[in-house]
C-alpha cells in the first residue's frame, strides 16, 4: 500500500507542493526577521517597499523554484521538454493559479460569506487538482503527447 502511494503522482504532487509551502514560510520568516530587520526598505522619499512584501516576494520565489525542481524531478519525470521551457510554463501556469486562488477564495468568502480559514483550504486542494492537472498537460507534457492527453 504504501509503494501504491508513493507511485502516485497526485500525491506526490501535494506532496511537493507541501515542501514548497515550508520552504516559503520558512524563508519569509528569515527574510522578515533576519534579513530585512522588519524594517522597511526606503529607496527614495516616494518609494518604499515594505519587510512584509520584499519578504514574500523573496518567499514566493524561493517557494516556486522548490516546487518546481521537486515536481520535475520526482513526479513528472517523463517530460520530454526542455527544462527552460518548462520553467516558463511552470511560472506561467503558477502566476495563473495564483490568481485563480484570490478570486475563488474572494467568491467563497464575500459572496457565499465562508469563514476565511475553511475558503483557504477548499480553495487550495480545488484549485490545487486543477493546478495538477494544468502541469501535468502544459508544464510537463510527456513525450509524444498532445496538449490534449489528460490521463491521471
Amino acid at each position: 500500500m504504501v509503494r501504491k502511494l508513493i507511485n502516485n503522482k497526485v500525491i506526490r504532487y501535494f506532496f511537493s507542493a507541501g515542501i514548497a509551502t515550508g520552504v516559503d514560510v520558512a524563508v519569509y520568516f528569515l527574510s522578515f526577521n533576519f534579513l530585512f530587520s522588519k524594517a522597511d526598505l526606503q529607496f527614495t522619499n516616494e518609494i518604499t517597499i515594505s519587510a512584509a512584501t520584499a519578504s514574500l516576494v523573496i518567499s514566493y520565489t524561493c517557494g516556486l523554484i522548490t516546487n518546481f525542481l521537486i515536481t520535475k524531478y520526482l513526479v513528472f519525470t517523463e517530460s520530454d521538454l526542455k527544462g527552460v521551457h518548462q520553467l516558463m510554463r511552470y511560472v506561467l501556469v503558477a502566476l495563473l493559479i495564483l490568481l485563480l486562488n484570490y478570486l475563488f477564495m474572494s467568491f467563497l468568502i464575500k459572496v457565499l460569506e465562508w469563514y476565511p480559514t475553511i475558503a483557504r483550504i477548499v480553495s487550495a486542494l480545488t484549485i490545487g487538482l486543477l493546478s495538477f492537472i494544468i502541469h501535468k498537460v502544459y508544464s510537463f507534457r510527456g513525450p509524444g503527447k498532445t496538449k490534449g492527453d489528460v490521463s491521471v
